[in-house]
């Protein structure tokens, strides 16, 4: 049965009551939980809830809170992004201006700014610090979808107020992220801070002020640095006893040198450097990407070792030159690694077996290893080789903890045979291994591709040819 207009009225009169009634605690904890634009929405409700936005924990501003309006619709024409730009703008001050910076937690900016509006940035980090926000976030370049990217200089980029962290406000921040902004610590910056999460993406700065800024933050438990620019040497002196997770991406070193004593996850992409992490640092689990296309295998062997010997999950992603003969330096162990993942690019031809039966080394180096993921990444198509090579000889190690082996990226080459026959003959106590001709890895990344098709055939059928369950009877095989 419909109810009349006056009848519905009626009912809602009735039922807002219940609603305002609520012990103001609570209609703070519902307005805490609620998004920036249902807050807003919510202050239309009553003068009550008006107030109580006011109030609100969560100012994060980006396109789709102020602009209804997804990143992936930003427009190639620079006058429609410019009039996107002030409408953001005037609406994130309207915003701040309501806004009572009472019980202020987390303050974000997601847009596309720059130097130009250093004025409206500044003064809205002012606002956040005033309010002593925990938590700031400022993302100045966001990802643009549909295959636009905007240039990027340096000098456009929005440099954070030098006096920053010498406010009194700086005090109350635990976690930092900047992205695509220029930082430069003040002359009377005297610290120390309260971060707890520090997280740099595309952020310049001098490697003199990212040192005197991590040695300001003895609370640190987690840091990311991605892409910073010029930092070249980054050597903290001061321990950071309270590090547990440290993320080093891109940022084009030479020297990288840390004292993190209860570290436990370690994360590094870039050139194969000297990394020190201090003699007590104990992390658990690493991933260490070496970026180039020089061999950098023997790095793997006989440096990473020295600064994460007692890692237990470790996954590497390294290049291995064919022509490469051995090691020139004495390889060291993985103390206590449990599980390794390795994803190597083959450089070179793939006939020649001597780099890649570098592989083997893999036993020797980790005598604890229970679990073994192998991805390879021929970058040259040439099938299966019986042709007669000169190579480098692997001597027998005996394995008695390998458990799971698998081989992903096996297309019948002469030297992938060796290295896995020489695996499976030597793990003892292994129980069961995989073979897929697949580039697992590369499929991850960027799909899969067709043109390796006849590999993928020649490499299921040299694994159903070598690697017969009846020849290894403790060992269930799997070929995919």
């Amino acid at each position: 049965m419909m109810l009349s207009p006056v009848k519905c009225t009626a009912k809602r009169s009735k039922s807002e009551p219940v609603i305002h009634s609520l012990p103001e605690g609570i209609m703070h904890d519902i307005i805490s939980r609620l998004t920036l634009k249902d807050a807003v929405r919510a202050s239309l409700v009553s003068t009550n809830w008006r107030r109580l936005w006011t109030c609100h924990s969560n100012l994060c501003f980006d396109s789709p809170t102020i602009l209804n309006r997804e990143y992936g619709t930003i427009s190639r024409s620079s006058s429609r992004r410019g009039r996107r730009r002030r409408r953001f703008i005037r609406r994130v001050d309207a915003i701040l201006e309501s806004h009572s910076g009472t019980g202020l937690r987390r303050f974000g900016i997601t847009f596309a700014l720059d130097a130009r509006h250093t004025e409206h940035l500044d003064r809205w980090l002012k606002f956040a610090l005033d309010s002593r926000a925990s938590e700031i976030a400022v993302n100045l370049f966001p990802v643009f979808y549909k295959g636009f990217v905007r240039s990027y200089e340096w000098e456009d980029a929005y440099t954070l107020p030098s006096h920053m962290f010498s406010s009194q406000g700086a005090s109350y921040i635990e976690s930092l992220e900047l992205v695509f902004a220029s930082l430069k610590l003040s002359r009377d910056f005297y610290g120390p801070l309260k971060l707890r999460v520090l997280d740099l993406q595309s952020v310049h700065m001098s490697e003199g002020d990212l040192e005197l800024l991590l040695s300001k933050c003895s609370s640190l438990e987690c840091l990311r640095l991605g892409r910073c620019y010029p930092v070249l040497n980054l050597k903290v002196q001061k321990p950071l006893c309270r590090l547990r997770n440290l993320s080093v991406r891109g940022c084009q070193l030479q020297v990288m040198e840390f004292s993190a004593p209860n570290l436990a996850k370690f994360e590094y992409s870039g050139q194969a450097i000297p990394i020190t992490l201090g003699e007590s640092m104990k992390p658990t689990e690493a991933t260490v990407t070496l970026l180039g296309y020089d061999d950098t295998l023997e790095h793997v062997f006989t440096e990473l070792p020295k600064t994460l010997s007692h890692v237990e999950t470790l996954s590497v992603n390294t290049c291995i030159n064919t022509e490469v003969v051995g090691f020139s330096n004495c390889l060291m162990k993985f103390t206590h690694l449990i599980k390794l993942e390795v994803t190597v690019s083959i450089l070179g031809d793939s006939r020649i077996r001597n780099g890649i039966l570098r592989l083997v080394s893999l036993l020797e180096v980790a005598p604890l290893l229970q679990r073994l993921e192998l991805n390879m990444l021929p970058h040259v198509s040439v099938g299966f080789s019986n042709e007669p090579e000169a190579y480098w000889h692997f001597r027998p190690c005996a394995h008695s903890h390998l458990e799971q082996f698998e081989v992903s990226g096996f297309i019948g080459l002469r030297s992938q045979l060796e290295v896995v026959l020489c695996i499976l003959d030597n793990a003892v106590a292994l129980r069961r291994m995989s073979v897929e001709p697949r580039v697992t890895a590369h499929d991850r990344v960027f799909g899969h591709l067709a043109e390796f098709e006849l590999d993928i055939r020649r490499g299921r059928e040299c694994a159903l040819d070598f690697f017969s369950p009846k020849d290894y009877p403790g060992v269930q095989i799997e070929i995919f």
